[in-house]
């Protein structure tokens, strides 16, 4: 048996549906008239206003992002300079060492390849003084590295990343010297690790700024057939007063 409650929602649903049927005949009839009695002008005068409306809203669309120096995300504080330091990949990617937006070392920039790729910036100027590489792989070329980490003048900025393979023939005294420069990861060095650095000469870099990061070998994680997964540091450094 049904109750007062279902009967009335029974009745609800036929008086909308009765509604709804009684709008549809209204809108035909009223289209019918307005056919007869509106010229076909008028009507297609009407359609083009609407039409024009529609396409002349104003659409409000955000403004492009600035592109910031070495693709930051956003612009560094007025005394000081970008940077950006990427690792190679494999044997594939090269490393990209960039300041200031001048990307120094990258595929096909003179003083990219093989084994330790170094840049010295001038922490006044922010200009460069030098960029050379040293192969770690083949030859005895550390002597050769840590004469050049030594002839850089005080007062300079030294960005270094890894491609291929940088620790083999990598020696004490060279690590040493790179110690110097504020590094406290070079001794974890392994054979293909990706490193990549940002020291001073003469003096120091702020104690909670990120300076260096080391990705290792591993043939269960590596990205690259041999090889790990590039590591890149990004940010802000603030220019020195000339000594």
């Amino acid at each position: 048996m049904e109750t007062g409650m279902s009967v009335f929602l029974k009745n609800v649903s036929l008086l909308r549906g009765l509604a709804l049927a009684v709008c549809c005949v209204l809108a035909w009839y009223l289209g019918q008239v307005l056919s007869v009695v509106m010229p076909p002008q008028a009507i297609s005068l009407a359609v083009s206003g609407i039409h024009r409306m529609a396409v002349n809203v104003p659409r409000v669309t955000a403004p492009a992002p600035r592109r910031q120096k070495c693709s930051l995300w956003s612009a560094c504080p007025p005394g000081s300079f970008a940077f950006q330091v990427a690792s190679g990949g494999g044997i594939q990617k090269f490393p990209k060492i960039c300041f200031e937006d001048e990307i120094i070392t990258g595929k096909g920039k003179d003083g990219t390849g093989r084994g330790m790729n170094i840049v010295a910036i001038d922490a006044a100027s922010g200009k460069r003084i030098a960029s050379r590489h040293f192969d770690m792989w083949v030859g005895e070329n550390s002597g050769a590295m840590v004469k050049f980490i030594q002839e850089i003048p005080t007062g300079s900025f030294i960005l270094m990343a890894t491609f291929d393979e940088g620790s083999t023939k990598l020696t004490e005294e060279a690590k040493k010297e790179i110690e110097k420069l504020g590094s406290t990861e070079i001794r974890n060095i392994g054979f293909r690790s990706s490193w990549v650095f940002v020291g001073a000469k003469g003096f120091s870099l702020p104690a909670n700024m990120k300076k260096e990061k080391m990705n290792h070998s591993d043939k269960s994680k590596n990205r690259y057939a041999g090889w790990p997964a590039e590591v890149q540091l990004q940010g802000c450094v603030a220019q020195q007063r000339r000594l």
